[in-house]
């Protein structure tokens, strides 16, 4: 049984896209708050921070959803950009290099109604089996706990951040944050 999220790191190494090497591991860059410079995300550094008191501690305030305690908080989590590495830390879409992931935000699943699904683990559930089929690396909850957010490899036939993400909003079942298409995103 495979946990919520993936324990596999992102690697190059599935049949799409086409990679000379496939033991490249995919970058992916980070922040520590929405201030901060873009720094190179780790597999360690990932985890310790899914770990991390302090990021529990403004997980539990943004949860509380009291006076904006939710739109307070995201300034202060880091933030993983899945889709882009940025020159020289500088996080805007024209410093922005593409490293073959793109991220689907799912919000607000209880109201989206879908039968038999009112929960993120729930939706997880519905597509876990087809997780090698699409080419998912990661899967997790966000920070309100009413979505799901889930990274995968762009596929080749789409050439924007808003066809794979349509697509795989199609291939499960549900609803997008279609504001989430340009490459500086943090998540």
């Amino acid at each position: 049984r495979r946990p919520i999220a993936n324990s596999q790191w992102p690697t190059a190494n599935s049949q799409k896209p086409k990679v000379k090497n496939k033991k490249k591991m995919i970058q992916i860059d980070y922040v520590k708050n929405v201030r901060s410079r873009c720094e190179r995300l780790s597999k360690e550094l990932f985890i310790g921070l899914m770990n991390s008191a302090e990021v529990k501690r403004w997980i539990d305030y943004a949860r509380l959803d009291e006076d904006g305690a939710l739109e307070r908080a995201k300034g202060e989590f880091p933030g993983i950009c899945w889709q882009a590495t940025f020159k020289e830390g500088r996080r805007t879409d024209a410093n922005a290099q593409p490293n073959g992931l793109c991220a689907l935000d799912i919000d607000h699943i209880r109201q989206m109604g879908l039968p038999g699904i009112s929960t993120p683990e729930e939706l997880w559930l519905s597509f876990r089996e087809r997780v090698d089929e699409l080419d998912i690396v990661c899967v997790h909850k966000t920070p309100s706990a009413d979505g799901l957010r889930v990274v995968f490899l762009c596929q080749p036939q789409f050439q924007t951040l808003a066809q794979n993400q349509a697509w795989m909003a199609g291939e499960l079942r549900c609803i997008h944050d279609p504001v989430c298409k340009d490459w500086a995103r943090l998540y």
